[in-house]
């Protein structure tokens, strides 16, 4: 146990000291990798708010239509015109 934790502690202290140079290949890649994983992170919260663009129209679309057709029912009857009650005499 104490040996596993002295190992663990000179592999932190290890990689710590090969990445000091700013010039090191270990400092580079992870500059790589945090520039590759901001980009992956903007990649996802686009399509995140695409998405959530595109569920906010179609709930407004819904919603037009659900409303449209309750205002369509209450609406009373339309009375027909004086030419229609003539025709239907």
């Amino acid at each position: 146990m104490v040996l596993e934790k002295l190992r663990r502690v000179g592999d932190y202290v290890r990689k710590s000291w090969s990445s000091t140079n700013p010039d090191s290949y270990a400092h580079y890649k992870r500059g790589r990798d945090r520039l590759r994983k901001e980009a992956e992170r903007a990649s996802e919260e686009a399509d995140r708010s695409a998405e959530h663009g595109r569920e906010e129209l179609r709930r407004k679309r819904e919603y037009e239509d659900r409303y449209a057709a309750e205002r369509a029912a209450e609406e009373p009857p339309a009375e027909p015109s004086r030419k229609e009650r003539g025709k239907a005499e």
